[in-house]
């Protein structure tokens, strides 16, 4: 018991001698990603400098649901993605504009009609926002954002029961890729 409080007390004295150094990795998770369809995701930013963060991050949906007509409808996804954001002010707070890389593989239907879209796209995008620091360690992260690409193995039917096959594109495609409130915590 004596050797461990000298040892306790040794590491407390050591603790009080060390300077503090800022926050220099974030872990976040997208609200509105969990409101469509629970959207599983998450993201990590790493500060390499007072202004600049690399981050990567990715989601997944795996769920099916059903519709009161007895249709099925669903997001399947899998994306993951890699960049970097600006950050004016200081890394972790305040506005920032970011940029990623991203591959996404998807397969959809029942949401905007009853048409099955299966495919994978890559591409980059752009984007920008906010970060509102709520306490020392909790932060609340608003952003917008769209990414461009190209449709690979970009595949249209009719549905996903018969599977009748209605085009096959790919193409370039410019969209809509995120609108963030995400929580997002220092260490």
């Amino acid at each position: 018991m004596k050797t461990r409080i000298i040892l306790l007390s040794f590491l407390l004295l050591l603790c009080a001698g060390h300077r503090g150094y800022a926050q220099k990795v974030s872990v976040s998770t997208d609200i509105v990603d969990w409101a469509y369809l629970w959207t599983v995701n998450g993201e990590v930013n790493v500060s390499v400098d007072q202004h600049f963060t690399i981050l990567a991050g990715g989601k997944i949906n795996p769920w099916m649901f059903d519709k009161k007509t007895g249709e099925e409808f669903y997001d399947y996804q899998m994306t993951a993605y890699a960049g970097a954001r600006y950050w004016p002010w200081h890394v972790f707070a305040g506005w920032w504009i970011g940029a990623k890389a991203q591959y996404s593989s998807y397969q959809r239907t029942g949401i905007i009609g009853p048409e099955l879209k299966v495919g994978k796209a890559v591409g980059a995008g752009l984007s920008a926002g906010y970060t509102f620091m709520l306490n020392e360690r909790l932060n609340l992260e608003v952003g917008a954002g769209f990414w461009g690409g190209k449709r690979l193995q970009h595949s249209v039917y009719d549905s996903p029961a018969t599977k009748n096959l209605i085009e096959t594109k790919n193409k370039g495609f410019i969209a809509a890729d995120e609108l963030t409130v995400a929580l997002m915590y220092i260490f």
